[in-house]
């Protein structure tokens, strides 16, 4: 096996140099944009329409008021098959990049701030589609449903625009590479400062806190939920969000970074600290040396041209006490959020497993999370690779707890 860890450390960076080129942030555009119109065309669309915010950044590039358009529509992307995007933004000065053919002013029909007027707005807005969409098969992502009974009114065949989004983000440009690298720099900035200042007496929205502050100061932009526990808080992973209970010492505190960092690209990446003074319990050491083999047996089988049924078949599987606290999936894909595919562990296949081949070029994250049935702590790792025709190159670099696999 190669050494990923120091494959990651050599990958392209983010910095302001003259002796080396910088990253081509318009070809990144285009490649994704290129992307999605082939997806389009394969699903026989005339045109994808987006309102969902990570979608508009993807098929444009811009940004603005991500996390308003999340709960309301104030910015979409028309995508024809060919050709620049239109893109409806309320507000003025919005950037228009070469991905971009013109941009219009969003006709908001959403209660707030529209009101009653609301009707009126959106069906302007659909008059205009019916100028910019030379046919009636539109795919959609995400939008209220007034929005696709009008369009259906107005005589669109509306489909699901996400499968579309999904299977054109799967696989990553070089320049899309190096801006996750860099996210997973900033991630790990973050880890490193969270693990010096860990202390008794902490709370664990005080370690969170640094977690985001790193990120904002690093020109980082969110981050997707608040994943950081402490003690027996830990075991029931899917359900703690970081709060004010106190970290005592000789306890584990983990955590998931989920951070989404500059130019819009995610690090998803998880550590378990051990909160000092103090050593390791047997029963700490336990845990973490089956997360980890967990980690390390999975990652050697990424490789492109490996189904997602045989990377679920041959997957490491804890002893039976640490089954039922499982994370919810073994492996998930990675870009500017969690994405598609999710591929179960084997036990679950039958239920939730969904067949595909891995590609070179594909970003996915390899999971575990390791707590017993009978309660105590808990442990969460994950590591965030590019998959390559040879196996996988780490993106992750952050090191493990010596104490804990000793």
């Amino acid at each position: 096996m190669h050494d990923s860890r120091e494959m990651a450390r050599n990958a392209p960076g983010m910095s302001i140099r003259d002796d080396a080129p910088m990253i081509d942030m318009g070809a990144m555009r285009r490649f994704r944009l290129g992307r999605l119109q082939a997806e389009i065309v394969a699903a026989d669309c005339a045109a994808g329409v987006f309102f969902g915010p990570i979608n508009v950044r993807y098929a444009t590039g811009t940004k603005n008021a991500v996390i308003s358009s999340m709960h309301f529509p104030i910015r979409c992307a028309v995508v024809p098959p060919e050709g620049g995007v239109t893109l409806f933004s309320w507000g003025s000065g919005e950037w228009c990049p070469e991905t971009v053919a013109e941009v219009r002013p969003m006709p908001v029909f959403s209660y707030f701030p529209s009101g009653a007027r609301g009707a009126h707005r959106l069906k302007d807005w659909v008059g205009q589609m019916r100028e910019l969409v030379e046919g009636d098969r539109i795919a959609l992502d995400v939008a209220p449903p007034e929005v696709v009974q009008a369009l259906e009114r107005a005589g669109f065949e509306v489909v699901s625009g996400q499968p579309i989004k999904e299977h054109a983000a799967v696989v990553k440009s070089d320049e899309e590479i190096a801006c996750m690298v860099h996210a997973c720099t900033v991630a790990e900035t973050a880890m490193a400062r969270m693990r010096a200042a860990l202390e008794p007496g902490m709370s664990e929205n005080d370690l969170y806190a640094v977690l985001h502050h790193t990120n904002i100061a690093m020109g980082g932009e969110w981050i997707e939920y608040r994943l950081l526990a402490s003690g027996g808080h830990i075991n029931r992973w899917s359900a703690v969000e970081a709060g004010d209970r106190i970290i005592r010492p000789g306890e584990l505190v983990a955590f998931d970074c989920g951070l989404v960092g500059p130019f819009g690209y995610s690090a998803d990446v998880s550590r378990t600290f051990l909160c000092e003074p103090g050593r390791p319990t047997e029963s700490q050491r336990t845990l973490y040396r089956l997360a980890y083999e967990n980690i390390q047996r999975n990652l050697e089988l990424v490789k492109a041209g490996v189904s997602y049924r045989e990377l679920s078949e041959r997957s490491w599987m804890p002893p039976d006490e640490y089954i039922a606290r499982r994370y919810p999936m073994m492996a998930h894909g990675i870009g500017m959020a969690d994405e598609w595919p999710s591929i179960p562990w084997p036990i679950d296949w039958e239920e939730e497993g969904y067949d595909g081949v891995l590609q070179e070029n594909q970003a996915i994250c390899i999971e575990s999370f390791i707590a017993s049935e009978h309660g105590g702590e808990g442990v969460k790792l994950e590591e965030q690779v590019v998959v390559t025709r040879d196996g996988y190159q780490q993106m992750s670099t952050f090191p493990y707890e010596a104490a804990l696999l000793e």
